[in-house]
Order: structure tokens, then C-alpha cells, then sequence
């Protein structure tokens, strides 16, 4: 994904998120996108939302619209390793 196309959205709000433990988080959701700004940065973000996921939160948040990546649909999901 260009990073130009995450830079440009908004945040998420944090009320919109709730933290969880375990695999159902924002990187593994479906609607998880990723880039890089012109610095080299990583952005996350959500393309349902089209909005940017604060820096971390994807590790530990999920909204009330996660959904299963395809992978894990049938037997195998790269970020479980």
C-alpha cells in the first residue's frame, strides 16, 4: 500500500477502539492497511474506516467491526507465523 494514501487520513478515535488480548486484533483484521510516509515511517490504518490506527494500537485494539482475514478463513494466517 502507498503510505501518501494512509498519511493523508484522519485518526481514529480511541472510544471507537477496545483493547483485547488474543489474535482478534486491528493487523489481524481484514480491513488492516499499512505504509510508509515520505520519512520512512510506518502508518496503519483501517480501510473500512479509512481512518489511521494510533502507533501500537493495532497491536492491542479492535473495533466492533474486525473480520477474519481470508488466511485464517482457510487454515493459514501469516501474521500467526
Amino acid at each position: 500500500m502507498h503510505g501518501g494514501y494512509v498519511e493523508g487520513w484522519a485518526f481514529v478515535d480511541e472510544q471507537e477502539l477496545s483493547g483485547w488480548k488474543g489474535a482478534c486484533i486491528c493487523m489481524t483484521c481484514q480491513h488492516f492497511v499499512y505504509g510508509m510516509d515520505a520519512h520512512s515511517r510506518t502508518l496503519v490504518g483501517c480501510n473500512l474506516k479509512r481512518k489511521q490506527l494510533q502507533q501500537g494500537a493495532h497491536l492491542t485494539k479492535r473495533c466492533h467491526q474486525w473480520a477474519p482475514t481470508w488466511t485464517k478463513q482457510v487454515g493459514w494466517a501469516q501474521e500467526y507465523g
